[in-house]
Formats: C-alpha cells, structure tokens, sequence
C-alpha cells in the first residue's frame, strides 16, 4: 500500500473523530457511515468528477472503515 494514501487515510481518520466522535459510537452507525462515503465513490466514479475527487472519497471511505476495524478490535 502506498505510504502516502496511509498517511491521508490516518488524517482522515483523526479528523472524523474530532468531527464525529461524540456520535459514531457503535459499529452499526460506522457501517451506515461508511456505506454513505462508498456510495460518494461511486458518484465521483459515475460523474466523471476526476482523479482527485474520486481519491478523496476512496480515503474517506476508508477512514470511516479503519475506524470501524478498531472499534471492533476494541470490543472483543
């Protein structure tokens, strides 16, 4: 994986849970969230928005679901 794409996911991730923590509680909200961002992706893709849009959504996407990972790490 590429060094880069890791360091915005993590930025990414650290600012959700400053925006969002308080609320993204249980891993059924995070699954709903992350969902959300993927259909995001696919309108990028479909709309033709272009290569930076369409990586913004993808490490959005997959911020929301290394937060979900560790939550669920966290609970068992």
């Amino acid at each position: 994986m590429n060094y880069s794409l890791i360091k915005r996911i993590d930025a990414e991730r650290e600012r959700g849970i400053q925006k969002w923590g308080a609320t993204d509680r249980t891993p059924e909200i995070l699954l709903n969230a992350a969902t959300e961002e993927v259909g995001e992706v696919a309108h990028a893709i479909n709309h033709k928005e272009g290569v930076n849009a369409i990586q913004q959504e993808v490490v959005e996407a997959m911020s929301i679901l290394a937060r979900l990972y560790e939550m669920v790490e966290q609970e068992l």
